[in-house]
């Protein structure tokens, strides 16, 4: 089947993706950036061929019907986010009420079957019952992310009572390992191995972002329409969770126990406050109750009817962590006996010699005398040292982060091994900069890459192959910051040759 979805660069929607694939479907995703699609379903093993990517705008109707056409099913799996703002945020209420009538009602309209809309388990909470099931009472939210999701869940309903083959999805805590962006319950278990554990009661649905993406897939040739799936995952309290995680990492983690009714207090005191002076905090009376008021949920049905069981909640957190540290988002230290080796070389803060003399090695840096001396010097050092120390160390280690690229000339062919100042990025990769030391013509390892982007990176004495790529457009926008962060001097650089330096990206093969 030809399947359109919205989402394919977020976490659910990507992890969707790989399903439909793994599946036999093929995928048509509408996404606003199309390289940024590539990297994340890329990083999932999701090659080019196998899925076609459509430019365009889930608010822009005219955009979502041409995709549509064509298609068999579809997934809408995208929604702005938004949980802080408690009074405001008309827009968000109207981004995803629009997309989810351009989407689910212009499928419907186009006579896809089924039409599958993600909706959370967050418009059943707070619940009115010990368990949560799919006919129970929607919320009344306060935040305008809350009132969103409950105003499309309100659509999407209104569509299947007039019969259009509508199925909703309602997924509770989702959780696991390649995550283009934080999830809340991921960035949560990070930020609470990092800091301590605030224990109020309730607890939590931990549902596995695969286990959901299987779910979505098979609900596409289920055979059933109309449905409302509840999968909200394994029901795990906060001090259970606490201690899941110690055990899995054998790191003993801070826990602070905290009542309920102080939690909700401090949301509700937060909402008040944002009404005078609006700030980003997550913290709401809405994030609060879900805290403490979320119950199970009955799962029975849905897995009943798609034939599935979901993965064991200690796989589920296991692999998240074990990601985290792998990724650079968590302390080798904190995830403890989950953390790889790889963890263990994810960029470091500066350290003391680059804060000692850093600003004065930056002006000098910038300087004209530097432009004409610093290529005979500074590359022919950090050569020998890298032979000398197996890569371990380089001159320009003191000043910024700094690899060894090993490239074939794009004429000879033959390696040709260049130090350089680099960016390292969370997922292992690297972004380099063809500065020339600020001199008119592109370095000649630009070119290489540009002939053989196949090439090689020694970095803190490991060396791993690369697949080179030329950051253009947003892509390259979106990094210029970063690198100017960590190294000043490459804003003089452009000033000072008159041209775009260019940037590439380094990704491990």
């Amino acid at each position: 089947m030809r399947v359109f979805i919205t989402g394919a660069s977020g976490f659910v929607g990507s992890h969707t993706v790989r399903a439909l694939v793994d599946a036999g479907h093929r995928p048509r995703a509408l996404v606003r950036d199309p390289a940024k699609a590539v990297r994340v379903l890329g990083a999932l093993g999701i090659a080019a061929k196998d899925i076609e990517l459509v430019r365009g705008d889930m608010l822009d109707a005219g955009a979502v019907a041409a995709a549509l056409d064509g298609c068999d099913a579809a997934i809408h799996a995208a929604a702005a986010i938004g949980v802080t703002d408690p009074n405001g945020g008309g827009d968000l209420v109207s981004v995803n009420v629009t997309g989810t009538r351009n989407v689910v009602g212009g499928a419907v309209a186009a006579g896809l079957s089924p039409v599958v809309h993600v909706s959370t388990v967050a418009v059943f909470v707070p619940p009115r019952a010990p368990v949560i099931t799919a006919d129970a009472p929607l919320a009344a939210p306060r935040t305008a992310y809350g009132r969103s999701k409950l105003a499309a869940e309100t659509y999407a309903r209104g569509l299947q009572d007039d019969g259009a083959p509508v199925t909703i999805v309602y997924p509770g805590g989702v959780c696991g390992p390649d995550q283009p962006t934080l999830d809340a319950l991921v960035e949560g278990l990070a930020a609470a191995l990092r800091v301590a554990w605030p224990l109020p009661g309730g607890g939590v649905t931990v549902l596995d972002v695969r286990d959901l993406a299987e779910a979505l897939a098979r609900t596409v040739t289920g055979g059933k329409t109309g449905e409302r799936w509840l999968l909200g995952g394994h029901y795990v309290t906060w001090p259970r969770l606490a201690a899941l995680c110690d055990e899995l990492t054998g790191v003993r983690s801070r826990k602070i126990p905290l009542p309920s009714g102080v939690l909700t207090t401090a949301g509700a005191v937060l909402d008040a406050a944002r009404r005078v002076r609006p700030f980003d905090y997550p913290l709401t009376r809405d994030a609060a109750e879900f805290m403490v008021r979320l119950v199970p949920t009955d799962d029975a049905p849905a897995l009943g009817a798609l034939g599935m069981t979901l993965r064991p909640v200690r796989e589920t957190v296991a692999d998240a962590l074990r990601w985290l540290a792998a990724t650079g988002r968590l302390d080798p230290r904190k995830a403890g006996r989950l953390a790889p080796a790889r963890a263990k070389e994810q960029p470091m803060p500066p350290n003391a010699v680059q804060r000692a003399i850093g600003p004065a090695v930056r002006r000098m840096a910038g300087s004209p005398w530097f432009r004409r001396v610093g290529p005979k010097v500074v590359p022919h050092a950090d050569r020998v040292l890298s032979r000398a120390t197996g890569g371990r160390f380089l001159l320009s280690q003191a000043m910024v982060p700094s690899l060894v690229l090993t490239a074939k000339g794009a004429v000879s062919g033959q390696p040709r091994r260049t130090p350089l100042a680099c960016l390292p990025e969370p997922d292992g990769g690297w972004v380099v900069v063809g500065s020339n030391f600020g001199r008119e013509k592109h370095p000649a390892w630009t070119g290489n890459l540009l002939r053989h982007p196949d090439a090689g990176v020694t970095f803190r004495g490991r060396t791993v192959p690369v697949t080179a790529r030329l950051l253009e457009g947003d892509e390259r926008a979106e990094v210029w910051p970063r690198l100017v962060k960590v190294w000043p001097v490459y804003d003089r650089y452009v000033e000072a040759s008159g041209r775009n330096l260019r940037v590439f990206r380094l990704t491990p093969r």
